[in-house]
């Protein structure tokens, strides 16, 4: 499979700085012409995607609300006639336990980090799948965090990011079963500590800060070149960071431990979930 996006249109949300500018910036180097969408001024952003040759253009957009994603895809199409991949990016995190976080802070971080992922993909799923009719590439790729993958225990608690992040997995593989009939890909981009401005400036202001994130931190441009080398090879999660192995590792075999204790059917195709896919035997599927 090509890992080029020569003439693609990628819409990147939460572009203006961070992971999504090295998306974006990723995106340009392979072909593409770029649609930002963040709620700050991405205007460097673009100067530096122009600066590489690219087309380039942004869109004042709140994720969390659905009204502003439609604005965001119809001014996409006015302007480049098709979108061919959804960097469903923009994200925020809020910091405690969940017996600590301040309410409002919280459903600030559940509006931008799951419901805004639900308002990319169902805005744009009918544009892309128009885009796989018409023969070109169409792609989601959600992002998630190594918090996608279990309960990071080098890390202080936010378990309200947390748990957005792990929705962020139900949504992807949603996504991925609902639309792979519109030839539509889906992923799950997890990265861990990544050296954005924001973590830079973290690390400058403070030397433990700096010594417990440091070593394990990537540069954005490398976890964008395996987000996108991930999503165009089909990938369904694609973790960047080898910090992330250990603790992934176990709360997997946490889970299938879990789940193995379950005695097995003597006969497992006389039942609805028999791992066939096919949804026409669900009981509920015709209510």
């Amino acid at each position: 499979m090509s890992r080029n996006l020569k003439d693609a249109v990628v819409v990147v949300t939460g572009g203006a700085t961070g992971i999504g500018r090295a998306l974006a910036c990723e995106a340009a180097e392979r072909g593409a012409h770029l649609m930002i969408a963040d709620l700050d001024d991405a205007s460097q952003t673009l100067e530096l995607l122009r600066g590489k040759g690219a087309t380039a253009e942004w869109v004042r957009t709140d994720t969390s609300d659905y009204a502003d994603v439609q604005r965001l895809a119809a001014v996409t199409i006015e302007r480049f006639g098709t979108v061919n991949v959804l960097c469903n990016n923009a994200g925020i995190a809020a910091l405690g336990g969940l017996q600590e976080v301040d309410p409002a802070a919280a459903k600030k971080v559940l509006d931008v980090n799951v419901l805004g992922l639900f308002n990319g993909i169902h805005v744009f799923a009918p544009l892309l799948k128009k885009a796989a009719e018409d023969g070109g590439p169409a792609y989601i790729l959600n992002t998630g965090s190594e918090h996608s993958l279990g309960v990071p225990p080098h890390v202080a608690p936010m378990s309200i990011y947390t748990a957005s992040k792990f929705a962020a997995l139900g949504l992807t593989e949603t996504a991925r079963r609902d639309l792979e009939g519109a030839g539509i890909g889906v992923s799950l981009f997890a990265p861990g500590w990544v050296l954005t401005e924001r973590v830079r400036g973290l690390i400058a202001s403070n030397p433990q800060i700096a010594a417990a994130v440091e070593p394990f931190a990537q540069e954005p441009g490398e976890v964008a070149r395996k987000a996108f080398d991930g999503l165009l090879e089909g990938a369904l999660i694609i973790p960047t960071n080898p910090a992330s192995r250990a603790f992934a590792m176990e709360h997997a075999r946490s889970l299938m431990a879990g789940v193995q204790v379950l005695p097995i059917l003597d006969d497992p195709e006389s039942h609805a979930h028999d791992g066939t896919g096919d949804r026409s035997k669900c009981p509920v599927a015709h209510f």
